[in-house]
């Protein structure tokens, strides 16, 4: 699929930053130490995007949907140990797993909860619990990590979880920061208040851009989220079947209250 021609991508943004440099817009008039320097404060005004500062408390540690791809983890038969993309980050809900094998979702706990079950019983079934923990690194980068399975998986499974991930530098073979074209102005405002504070060491007009567009594409962000958040009381049925995941359905009348009110 093509990108939008609104987009503004890693070349785009470098321009911004030279002009507001007053090196020009052309590339290739610039020297490398010029292009190393201003290549660097795009990067930061990237970062600063997909990581905002808390710049009100409304948005303290705010994570975007488009960092949060949606992936699958093939397990095997015996093996309760696996390897997390190395882009992991941190896990969004559950693993889950295939439609059809009707089964509740794997809990995440404790490290230490995994492996005292483990020394208590040796089990093989479908894993009902998982912990995660970084592996050891040695410096040659900033630490990968894992996921430990309990019960060992007594045969083949797929799993599917969402995650945070960590995203690299913008590239000439990669330049489209995340987010699409909705996105562009923000980050050429954070490239242009990274620059302004570099080099003024104080901020100003581009810093109070930058504000007020991340604030309002926050705002557009959070509209992704979900409509509906599940059960808001005490729901029941009425039905003497019980509702639960994997019976069988059927078409008989049901009654629902919320608060002692049918709905």
């Amino acid at each position: 699929m093509a990108e939008s021609s609104l987009t503004l991508g890693f070349p785009e943004l470098k321009q911004a930053v030279g002009f507001f440099l007053g090196k020009g817009t052309t590339i290739d008039d610039w020297s490398a130490a010029e292009e190393s320097e201003i290549e660097d404060i795009v990067q930061t005004g990237y970062r600063q995007v997909l990581y905002p500062p808390a710049i009100v408390e409304d948005i303290v540690g705010y994570e975007w949907s488009f960092l949060r791809p949606t992936t699958t983890l093939d397990i095997e038969a015996d093996d309760g140990d696996y390897d997390l993309p190395d882009d992991f980050g941190r896990l969004v809900g559950r693993f889950h797993y295939e439609p059809d094998e009707h089964r509740t979702s794997i809990a995440i706990v404790s490290l230490a909860a995994i492996l005292d079950m483990r020394s208590h019983s040796d089990q093989n079934s479908a894993p009902a619990w998982a912990a995660i923990r970084y592996k050891s690194a040695d410096g040659t980068d900033s630490g990968r990590q894992e996921v430990l399975f309990y019960p060992e998986p007594d045969a083949d499974y797929t799993l599917h979880y969402s995650y945070d991930a960590y995203r690299g530098a913008l590239t000439d073979d990669a330049p489209y920061p995340l987010g699409g074209m909705q996105m562009s102005e923000l980050y050429k405002e954070s490239c242009l208040a990274a620059a302004e504070s570099r080099m003024e060491d104080s901020p100003g007009t581009h810093t109070a851009s930058f504000e007020r567009l991340l604030i309002d594409r926050i705002a557009r962000d959070r509209k992704r989220g979900p409509q509906n958040y599940g059960n808001m009381g005490q729901a029941r049925t009425t039905d003497e079947d019980p509702w639960r995941r994997g019976s069988k359905l059927y078409s008989g009348a049901f009654e629902i209250t919320y608060h002692d009110e049918y709905i």
